[in-house]
């Protein structure tokens, strides 16, 4: 499994200052999809009594992992994030690829990737550079009257007792409470040009609520274990995560294959038959709320997990149960949540995750749903970019209906206003409450007879064209970048060209010319993939036209040796420059090679882990060959390695663009 590496966080700061200055980016993210509020119009929600500027964020998952998907999810118009989920075992093998979005959506991932002290620090950086950009108007937002910016930081925790009252845990929770001395450790390593920054008022406190996630078996009795915990040991507030199982394998294949026509689409009976049951679920809410009432701490529900599902697929090949997310589940999500309601009544707070898009969106806001999170659309083509018409699509619903607030937006909507007020008796607040609670079954019934859900709708795949991918150049369509959650691929840039070289066979201490061959790169722009970042998930695989995958075929660039040496097993190349000495290191089909750079001597020295060849830079001819352990007999010089190294090293160095491999020599 490819492990995680955060980046320094004066790397990170300087990519998002420089990127806007050179290519009208943040972290690859055009700046003409980033989300710039209405100035006129009033977004703000409120979260456990605590107010956010949208009801929009990413859901525990690969968008609030590291610190630059929480400064991208921010950059999109998220103002509730609900942290990746942390757990006791924080060393999980997870098999490769991962994640399926090719149409529908799959994944067999589950928790966090990173160790919990990365974990602690990722959020810390995230949540830094979130202040950075609200303290330096980077993203041009005009005036307003209205809060554009207060943000909340949800923290998703899972997945049994033990391992939540652990120390480590408690501990974890400690840090997220109070993050003072991770805090100060990250201000000192902002660089000089922006100096200014170290001394902003940052929260010490980074989340005090909490989303909990448990296993789609967990005993029923357990959930309510460690809600109580949570509530009175730890004295945080709860959101549940229900899963989607609590519907009822009857009316829940009734939907997938009756309605929608997802026939391939098995259900795994046992979650069913082992999960929280849906009257259980309603009576443990209402004692968990008056405990919660007691405490003076909020207690509510999420709609909903993932669905366990029988893979009857190839792309998890070693997994017997995969989950299920996409358009299905939206359908069955607001089902249960419909009859949840029904039951339950119009006082439990609600958060809403299920296959929400532009398109469904303000249809989740008009159900008062707080907050509403996306993860599997934020993994199609456009990633990030697609978060933006989100609020975009709301704020234009609101002008369209003359309403400048979310709570006009509610009582409006579906035309329940005037019920809503007398159920309230005017009381504002409950009228608003009791509207979100009428407004779900016009909204239901006007879903699920949406064509848009149907299984037919859903088939298509991304188109593959044939070819397939090699180092240097691609088609440039440059979907892999915004596919990839982390960031993990970019572009940068090389001049082409086109020339005849010779390859050498060294024997005997005499090297001489063997067979020939040409050098080619038609294009300027080229893709690469910085490793850290990558976890090979194999999105941007999917997305891609040609075959290979961009995170295999294309050069993949770690931060240094150490990260470099960690990950062994994986082709790569890293990159080292100072006191005039630059050099590139890289791992090609398994074998180590090198070439360094000095600019006090006229030459270009490569080694291939046999001999150690000078090159004249000029004019690419060996100028001097030795071995490096004893004679050699017959070994080939592979020249159009040593080409291969050294444009790959001038065109990471390229001050043309910023990106992750670069920012630390700009």
């Amino acid at each position: 499994m490819a492990d995680l590496h955060p980046s320094s966080f004066c790397d990170l700061v300087k990519r998002m200052f420089l990127e806007p200055e050179k290519q009208q980016t943040i972290f690859d993210l055009p700046l003409r999809k980033i989300y710039v509020p209405d100035p006129t119009l009033d977004t703000t929600v409120k979260f456990h009594g605590r107010v956010a500027a949208t009801p929009v964020g990413p859901a525990a998952g690969p968008q609030t992992q590291m610190a630059q998907n929480i400064a991208l999810s921010w950059i999109g118009g998220s103002r509730i994030l609900e942290l990746k989920t942390v757990q006791i075992d924080d060393k999980l093998i997870i098999n490769r690829p991962c994640i399926d979005m090719t149409n529908v959506g799959y994944n067999i991932e589950f928790s966090q990737e990173l160790r919990l002290n990365e974990s602690i620090r990722e959020y810390v950086a995230g949540m830094m550079l979130v202040e950075m950009l609200k303290a330096s108007n980077l993203l041009n937002f005009p005036p307003s009257r209205f809060d554009k910016t207060s943000t909340i930081y949800d923290f998703s925790l899972g997945y049994n007792l033990a391992g939540i009252s652990a120390q480590p845990i408690r501990d974890f929770i400690t840090s997220l409470r109070n993050a003072k001395k991770y805090v100060d450790k990250l201000r000192m390593e902002i660089p000089d040009r922006w100096k200014q920054y170290r001394d902003l008022p940052y929260p010490d406190e980074i989340s005090n609520t909490i989303t909990l996630s448990t296993f789609h078996n967990c005993p029923p009795t357990e959930i309510e274990k460690i809600c109580h915990f949570l509530l009175t040991d730890i004295g945080m507030g709860v959101v549940v995560k229900m899963n989607p199982t609590m519907l009822g394998l009857d009316d829940i294949n009734y939907l997938l294959h009756d309605r929608l026509g997802y026939h391939d689409i098995q259900v795994n009976k046992k979650a069913v038959d082992v999960g929280l049951k849906f009257d259980d679920g309603i009576e443990m809410m209402r004692r968990l709320r008056e405990t919660g009432r007691k405490l003076g701490l909020t207690v509510g529900v999420k709609f909903s997990n993932t669905l366990e599902v029988i893979n009857h697929k190839t792309f998890f090949p070693k997994d017997e149960i995969m989950y299920l997310s996409g358009p299905p589940l939206h359908v069955i999500t607001l089902r249960l949540v419909e009859r949840w309601r029904q039951n339950y009544g119009p006082d439990c707070p609600i958060s809403f995750s299920a296959a929400v898009d532009k398109h469904n969106f303000a249809n989740c806001v008009a159900c008062g749903f707080v907050p509403i999170t996306t993860c599997s659309d934020l993994l199609k083509v456009g990633g990030y970019g697609r978060l933006f018409e989100y609020m975009k699509n709301l704020e234009g619903e609101m002008k369209t209906r003359g309403v400048d607030n979310i709570s006009d937006f509610i009582l409006q909507r579906e035309g329940n206003e005037a019920v809503a007020l007398e159920h309230a008796k005017n009381n504002r607040e409950e009228a608003v409450n009791y509207a979100g609670f009428l407004n779900i079954g016009p909204i239901w019934s006007r879903t699920v007879a949406d064509e848009r859900y149907l299984a037919e709708k859903n088939t298509a795949v991304p188109k593959r064209i044939g070819t397939s991918l090699h180092l240097y150049d691609c088609i440039n369509c440059d979907k892999c970048i915004p596919v990839c959650p982390n960031d993990a691929n970019f572009y940068y840039e090389v001049e082409p060209v086109e020339f005849a070289f010779t390859n050498y066979t060294w024997n005997a201490d005499k090297f001489e010319p063997a067979d020939s061959g040409i050098m080619k790169i038609d294009k300027k722009h080229q893709i690469a993939n910085f490793a850290d970042w990558c976890n090979e998930c194999g999105n941007c695989d999917t997305f891609c036209p040609e075959y290979g995958g961009p995170f295999i075929q294309k050069p993949s660039f770690f931060a240094d040796r150490a990260a470099w040496l960690d990950n062994a097993a994986r082709d790569g190349f890293y990159i080292t420059k100072q006191n005039g000495l630059t050099e590139i290191v890289g791992r090609m089909e398994g074998k180590t090679y090198s070439l360094k750079l000095d600019k006090s001597r006229p030459t270009a020295r490569y080694q291939d882990g046999v001999i150690e060849a000078d090159f004249d830079p000029e004019t690419h001819k060996i100028v001097k060959v030795k071995s490096l352990a004893g004679p050699v007999a017959n070994h080939r010089i592979d020249v159009k390695i040593y080409h291969t190294l050294r444009i790959l090293l001038t065109g990471m160095l390229n001050p043309s663009r910023v990106h992750q491999v670069n920012v630390a020599h700009l």
